[in-house]
């Protein structure tokens, strides 16, 4: 889903962009990516952070990940979670998973909602199987609005 701002974003040191991948992307087994959001840091947290927290986490082998979770789409990336307490948690949903400065995944998932050492790999949507849509859709978008 792509979202519609009603009016432009004001950019600043509060609110950047971020470039998206091309379209293949090789995200090495161990690489080194960061995480960010809003969310709990903790399972048992009732509240979410006071502040963005970004943390690092390892790329995890597709095999390895499709392993430890049985059975696992084709359009994910995993990274973090599996034996230790780097990844994501409730709240960071929809949040960036960012490689070598470009927005390669989107928080989705993890196992049961459990933050502390969990035993499957963290589960994000790889925005690479959707950037030709993403393009197409811009496209289709600045084309309108030049009609008009």
């Amino acid at each position: 889903m792509l979202i519609k701002l009603s009016k432009k974003a004001h950019l600043g040191h509060m609110v950047r962009t971020i470039q998206l991948p091309p379209e293949e992307i090789h995200l090495r087994e161990n690489q080194v990516c960061q995480v960010a959001g809003w969310g709990k840091t903790k399972t048992d947290d009732n509240k979410p952070a006071d502040e963005l927290m970004v943390v690092d986490v390892s790329v995890i082998d597709k095999q390895v990940c499709k392993d430890q979770w049985g059975n696992l789409p084709a359009n994910v990336v995993c990274a973090g979670g599996y034996g230790t307490d780097k990844g994501f948690c409730q709240g960071d949903s929809g949040g960036p998973l960012v490689c070598q400065g470009l927005a390669v995944g989107i928080v989705s998932y993890n196992h049961n909602g459990i933050c502390n050492y969990p035993e499957e790999p963290n589960v994000y949507t790889d925005i690479t199987k959707y950037v030709q849509w993403i393009n197409k859709t811009e496209k289709k978008r600045l084309k309108h609005r030049l009609l008009i």
